[in-house]
């Protein structure tokens, strides 16, 4: 199959590219579908949109899906942030749920900016336990999907981008799977995700096998999510993560289209 990417960054928000620039990468690699989801404003990060630029971002968006059509499908998007105004997402085709900080009060931490934040976070606020952590985390997630509904469910595991937590810790994994029984009944289609690896921070995308494993036996399903931030990271290690699904038992993989979502072999 030729692979389709629906998680792209452009210099709306934090990437390298603009957006027709990614869109030119795409269709230079033969892929048919791109999807650009740029982040949405958030009160807490300085490297998302503002509300004022979303007038900006939706013009070039239809721009671009007029200028390239029958070139490539453009699909509109935005990844939307757990302290973002959803009202956003009406004006768009589809768009991913993801969490990038925890905020206690008037103190927030980034969750996959650095390693450094992710320990201050459990020192400071939750008396260095690790587990207490990813549970404030997965229910920060799990909580933002059953509110806003998505069409995708962005990094699923990210706060493992780190390595700083055991995977195979049963405390962890019994929260990573709570949540995602919580996100299923809601939205079942979580992105398989490689953006840690073209930062050269992991080199295996997210999710991890036993939440992909558990996802295939509650009926999800999942599409391909590069997270990329430049022209030429767009499909990076789509074809790892299509063998990485296979081995947890998936078969097939979904694309997405103006008509909605197509199962792909």
């Amino acid at each position: 199959m030729r692979f389709c990417g629906y998680h792209s960054h452009t210099t709306f928000s934090d990437g390298k590219n603009t957006m027709e620039e990614m869109v030119q990468s795409a269709i230079r690699l033969g892929m048919p579908c791109i999807g650009i989801s740029d982040h949405s404003d958030s009160p807490y990060q300085d490297y998302c949109m503002r509300q004022k630029d979303y007038p900006a971002y939706l013009a070039e968006l239809n721009r671009l899906q007029e200028k390239y059509a029958g070139q490539i499908t453009i699909m509109r998007g935005i990844e939307l942030d757990s302290h973002s105004d959803p009202a956003i997402v009406k004006k768009l085709d589809y768009f991913l749920c993801s969490v990038h900080e925890l905020v206690f009060e008037d103190r927030y931490y980034g969750i996959d900016h650095a390693a450094e934040l992710q320990m201050a976070c459990w020192n400071n606020e939750l008396g260095g336990d690790k587990i207490a952590f990813a549970k404030a985390y997965f229910e920060e997630l799990a909580a933002h999907v059953e509110r806003n509904k998505p069409t995708i469910v962005g990094h699923f595991d990210v706060l493992t981008k780190f390595n700083l937590i055991d995977e195979q810790d049963p405390a962890y994994q019994r929260a990573a799977l709570d949540a995602l029984e919580r996100v299923v009944k809601v939205c079942p289609v979580l992105e398989i995700n490689t953006g840690a690896i073209s930062r050269k921070k992991r080199d295996i995308p997210y999710p991890a096998d036993f939440i992909l494993s558990a996802l295939r036996e509650m009926g999800g399903k999942i599409i391909l999510g590069a997270d990329t931030h430049a022209a030429d990271t767009i499909d990076c290690a789509f074809p790892m993560a299509v063998d990485i699904a296979k081995k947890n038992g998936f078969d097939t993989l979904l694309t997405l289209w103006p008509d909605g979502f197509h199962e792909e072999k």
